[in-house]
């Protein structure tokens, strides 16, 4: 799996769990489930050098 294809993982994941077809649909709801996601992802990995 390329390092793109990974990244946009959680975002097709949720896409496909709500069938959303449509590409504008899907691009705008992968965008904000990616960002969601990563964010999260990178807060957890700040904390324990706070």
């Amino acid at each position: 799996m390329s390092p793109a294809r990974l990244f946009l993982l959680p975002g097709n994941l949720a896409c496909d769990a709500l069938h959303v077809d449509d590409t504008d649909s899907r691009a705008m709801l992968r965008t904000l489930v990616n960002m969601l996601a990563w964010n999260l992802v990178a807060v957890l990995a700040v904390i324990p050098f706070i």
